[in-house]
């Protein structure tokens, strides 16, 4: 019986190997039909990209938010509740 493999099955395969076995059936269909190994060689290059690009906010954004936390003042009273102040 012959597996047709979809493109999340090459994805799912190239972000986590299966065991050993089933990996190398894999391996042996990818590399025995040509559109299945560019698809799988174009998956892997766009992974090879991700992990090259920092993933996370800008310094600017961090400085941001670190300096609204120094200027913002939350206190409590008795009668009002809690209020905030931004401190300049």
């Amino acid at each position: 019986m012959c597996h047709s493999f979809t493109l999340n099955d090459l994805i799912l395969f190239a972000y986590s190997e299966p065991d050993q076995s089933e990996a190398e059936n894999y391996r042996k269909v990818i590399r025995e039909n040509i559109k299945l190994s560019k698809e799988y060689n174009t998956i892997l290059r766009i992974k090879q990209y991700f992990k090259s690009k920092k993933v996370g906010p800008s310094e600017s954004t961090i400085k941001n938010i670190l300096n609204y936390s120094k200027a913002l003042s939350v206190n409590q009273t008795k009668n009002a509740g809690n209020f905030s102040l931004l401190l300049n």
